[in-house]
């Protein structure tokens, strides 16, 4: 029979096993965010539309998908994970991205006439690569609805060097960053920056 003197010990040692495998939850939200800027008057179209973000069925998840540097192994990481699912994370930061850099909302359920920027997005490549580097590689289509622009199919690969998982967490909401800035411009109809052309291809 157990000594009563050893259940305390015993009951100690399994809550602490059930702590040490709380996760770590992490978002792609930017953790400062800028003051929206007010929208020209003479705009045609009033805000925008994220119609689509498609994403591998195996990045469809919660859990950190880490791909090891040699044998290209992939490992699911329980203990660190999106604080919603990889397509909601994604999807949450372009929207609110968007909305700093344009100063317009999301028209998730505008009205019939109002014009606006359609957006789908198709995510070939979300690549955490432990000790080395983050990858975003994406297409998006850019569709004017309701008002007269040029429909815009572009490409996007970029990558941030990173090692940890918190240092790939960082990257990835960079590469984050870096696209809003550039889809922003292009919805603006301003030059994309030269610094982030470069991870850009576009065809109209």
């Amino acid at each position: 029979m157990m000594s009563r003197f050893l259940i305390p010990v015993v009951l100690t040692a399994v809550l602490t096993a059930c702590a040490s495998t709380t996760p770590t939850y992490y978002t792609l939200q930017a953790s400062s965010v800028a003051p929206a800027v007010a929208a020209p008057t003479a705009q045609a179209w009033k805000g925008f539309q994220l119609r689509r973000m498609d994403v591998p069925a195996q990045l469809d998840r919660r859990s950190f998908v880490l791909t090891q540097a040699e044998g290209g192994q992939v490992k699911l990481l329980n203990d660190s994970q999106w604080a919603s699912p990889l397509p909601d994370e994604m999807s949450l930061a372009l929207v609110s991205g968007l909305q700093d850099r344009l100063g317009v909302p999301q028209l998730a359920n505008a009205a019939a006439k109002t014009p606006l920027w359609q957006i789908d997005v198709l995510v070939q490549r979300f690549e955490s690569v432990y000790g080395q580097r983050a990858t975003l590689e994406l297409s998006w289509t850019l569709s004017p609805v309701g008002f007269s622009a040029k429909t815009q199919q572009c490409r996007w690969l970029d990558s941030e060097s990173a090692a940890s998982v918190p240092e790939l967490v960082q990257a990835h909401r960079q590469l984050q960053q870096r696209w809003a800035d550039a889809l922003a411009a292009q919805m603006q109809g301003r030059p994309v920056p030269a610094n982030l052309s470069k991870a850009m291809l576009c065809t109209s």
